[in-house]
């Protein structure tokens, strides 16, 4: 299974493109804690708005709900998110 959480996150005290690469740094460190990749995917040249993705994998989708909200609450506690979308799909490959 495969969990995507999408979230839109307000930066007011960002002043410059330079400045927002730190803070992405740092959302992109909560991801090394949650074995999850990561990546901005939108509004690259706002300087005090972006859009990040977090993938992760895993058994049930259980386990990844409770994965993507602790990603969740991780942003929330140092970040103003404006929007969230949260999805568990199911994946399968065929082995030949």
């Amino acid at each position: 299974m495969l969990g995507i959480l999408i979230l839109e996150i307000h930066l007011p005290f960002v002043r410059s493109l330079k400045e927002k690469r730190k803070y992405l740094y740092t959302l992109r460190s909560i991801s090394r804690d949650f074995n999850a990749a990561f990546s901005e995917i939108d509004n690259h040249d706002k300087w005090q708005l972006t859009t990040v993705v977090y993938v992760v994998v895993g058994n049930t989708a259980g386990v990844l709900d409770s994965v993507l909200e602790r990603i969740i609450d991780r942003v929330d506690e140092n970040f103003e998110i404006l929007g969230i979308k949260k999805s568990i799909e199911p994946i399968s490959f065929d082995i030949l």
